[in-house]
């Protein structure tokens, strides 16, 4: 049995979190197992936090993902507009500008790599999974607040996934040029 075509919304997110993701994969290819758990300065994460960072957002934000696609069950989504300018305004300037994580988010400093690397694939595959399963429901009217960024939709979150992601992607290069130079 073919599967149906997602959502032109649906499908424009699970493109980009399916190309951060990969981004993310070939990246971390590049890293010397000695470098994962280094600290390029005191205060600054290793690769395998930062790694373990993505693992715990990607999970809690993919159980709230969920949770918004059950509150859309019954709807169909008329919209097709592209969802990543809905985001534009909440693009960060200079990506390696400092945030501090909320303390849920923080990760722990004694970090198996190889458990919190398949730990976020697993978030990531599971998140994927649902949003394929809830395409052509109306996750533009399901919202939820974000701590920074104030209320976002079912598909603004599942989008922020990938732009989180590839904001860390930034800082995961950068790190990787100051152990190595």
């Amino acid at each position: 049995m073919t599967q149906p075509a997602l959502h032109p919304r649906m499908a424009e997110v699970i493109t980009a979190l399916s190309d951060a993701q990969e981004e993310m994969i070939a990246l971390l290819a590049t890293v010397p197992p000695a470098l994962l758990h280094a600290h390029p300065a005191p205060d600054v994460w290793s690769v395998a936090q930062i790694v373990d960072h993505l693992a715990i957002v990607e999970d809690g934000t993919g159980r709230l993902v969920s949770k918004l696609i059950k509150s859309v069950a019954d709807t169909v989504d008329a919209d097709d507009t592209p969802i990543a300018p809905t985001l534009a305004r909440y693009q960060i300037p200079n990506p390696v500008t400092r945030i501090d994580a909320p303390a849920m988010v923080v990760p722990s400093s004694d970090i198996d790599y190889e458990v919190t690397l398949a730990r976020q694939q697993t978030a990531r595959q599971r998140l994927i999974a649902a949003l394929v399963d809830a395409s052509g429901r109306a996750l533009g009217q399901a919202t939820a607040p974000h701590a920074i960024f104030g209320p976002l939709d079912g598909y603004q979150w599942a989008l922020f996934v990938a732009l989180h992601q590839r904001r860390h992607l930034v800082q995961i290069s950068t790190t990787l040029a100051t152990l190595t130079s």
